[in-house]
Order: C-alpha cells, then sequence, then structure tokens
C-alpha cells in the first residue's frame, strides 16, 4: 500500500528454482549497511515459458574489484551462509501471463551427486584443519564491470593456502580446479607466499598427479586414515 515503504514487485513469469543448485551464499549489507550472509535463490524459467524481464532486471555489474572473507565452502554448496554483493570492499512492461498448472524438471541427479560430495568434502576437510589448530574461511570476491562474484571453497589463514575442491577425480574437473585457482589467487590479499591445492575425494592417476605438480599446484585427497598430501610439502 502507498506509504507502506514495501517495495513494489512486478511479476514477469513463471518460475522454478533450480534443483541442482537452488541458493548460494553470498555477503551483503543489510538495512543498517552491516555486512552479512544472504542467500541468493536460484531461479529458472518454468519448461515452456518466456519471463518477461527487461535490462534493468538483470544483476548489475561490480563497482569496483574487492575481496570479502566469507565461510569456507559456499562455493561447494554448503549449507552455509549466502549474498548478494552491491558493491565490492575489501576486507578479512507487460507481464506474460502463463496458464500451466504444472512442471516438469528434467533433474541432472548425477550432478546433484557431485556438488553434495564435494561439500562433504570441504566440510571434513575443514574439521581435519580445525582439529590441527588452523584457521580457515575463504573470499567472495566481486569484479569490477562484472556481475556476481567468485567463490573460493577454503582458504588456510595458518598455512597461507588456497584450496579448490572437486567431487570427482576426472581430468577435467582437476583442469577446471586449475583454471580456477589461476584466476582466485590473483585477487587474495597478501599474495606473497601463496600456495594453491587441489582437494579431491580420493586419488587421481598418475598423469593428473604429474599435471599438478608441473602447474605448481599441490594435491590433498581423501584416504580412510584422514588427508594425503597434507600437510603440504
Amino acid at each position: 500500500m502507498p506509504g507502506s515503504g514495501a517495495k513494489q514487485q512486478r511479476y514477469i513469469g513463471q518460475m522454478v528454482v533450480d534443483l541442482v543448485k537452488p541458493y548460494e551464499v553470498r555477503r551483503a549489507p543489510g538495512k543498517d549497511k552491516v555486512m552479512r550472509d544472504v542467500l541468493v535463490f536460484r531461479f529458472r524459467p518454468a519448461p515452456g515459458t518466456t519471463p518477461a524481464w527487461t535490462e534493468d532486471d538483470c544483476l548489475p555489474d561490480a563497482p569496483k574489484t574487492g575481496v570479502e572473507i566469507t565461510e569456507p565452502g559456499q562455493a561447494a554448496g554448503l549449507p552455509a551462509p549466502i549474498a548478494l554483493p552491491q558493491q565490492t570492499g575489501a576486507k578479512a512492461k507487460k507481464t506474460e501471463q502463463h496458464g500451466t498448472a504444472e512442471t516438469v524438471a528434467d533433474i541432472p541427479a548425477g550432478q546433484r551427486k557431485v556438488l553434495r560430495r564435494e561439500g562433504e568434502l570441504v566440510t571434513a576437510f575443514v574439521a581435519h584443519l580445525s582439529a590441527a589448530g588452523h584457521e580457515t574461511h575463504s573470499f567472495q570476491i566481486t569484479i569490477k564491470g562484472e556481475p556476481g562474484a567468485l567463490t573460493p571453497d577454503l582458504y588456510d589463514a595458518t598455512d597461507h593456502v588456497l584450496y579448490e575442491a572437486k567431487g570427482q577425480t576426472t581430468r577435467a574437473n582437476v583442469r577446471m580446479a586449475i583454471g580456477q585457482l589461476a584466476d582466485y589467487r590473483r585477487h587474495i590479499p597478501n599474495k606473497e607466499g601463496l600456495r594453491v591445492a587441489v582437494l579431491l575425494p580420493k586419488e587421481p592417476t598418475a598423469d593428473v598427479q604429474e599435471l599438478l605438480a608441473e602447474e605448481g599446484v599441490s594435491l590433498v585427497y581423501q584416504t580412510d586414515d584422514g588427508f594425503a598430501g597434507w600437510p603440504l610439502a
């Protein structure tokens, strides 16, 4: 109602929550301007529909590049805090009506299992590091001129190591992790002496291990007794 202070909403069409990755955790300022964790839900157009969105509905580009400390494992889909940055700071028409009564989503269950496995892997490794007295967190990195944010899986502040976890040990996953680490490390505060490592659920093939070694990326993988490759050499 007028004068109530409520924000006006506009219907743009029927949406469904992304069943593979329903939400992300980001950092964003509240009404009191204090940064906090918020959930950013990921919606997709319902099958057979076309949303009536405009350019104003797109996530705005970040005004500057910056880094903020967050909880570990946000990129891995852990049930931890998530939010949408309005700006970056360095810190530790007609609506389209649809009469569809129901929709059927084709859910890639395998991908969901991999994401869950990745989250569980990060959780177990954080517990392992904490038991050893290590301080861990992660970062939310916003890039000037780009929407959204980069969220590395885990940073070991005690050893100054940035980890990227993958739920599978395939070459494709490891290659992706190498590229992600190369991008993340450019924006991490105090880059001097920073090491990077890939965290995997089991030992990869010998050639993949050679690839990591040649790229200067350490390898840590889970075993029945803990984590092989940790502490890093």
